[in-house]
């Protein structure tokens, strides 16, 4: 298969390889949107979690 053929699939290239693109990008999104949900979530369990955490220390 040459580029040509690749690019032209008989005239419907641009659709098919628009829709990949397409379906990538937002693939790419999601797992970027996750990931930073998660570090947010680890975050605020640091917060929420730390100075009960140091206090139970200490009374030991």
């Amino acid at each position: 298969m040459s580029w040509d053929t690749l690019f032209s699939l008989q005239g419907h290239g641009p659709y098919i390889l628009g829709a990949y693109g397409v379906t990538f990008a937002l693939m790419a999104w999601e797992v970027l949107a996750l990931w930073r949900r998660a570090r947010r979530s680890g975050r605020r369990q640091e917060d929420v979690g730390g100075p009960a955490r140091n206090a139970e220390r200490t009374r030991r």
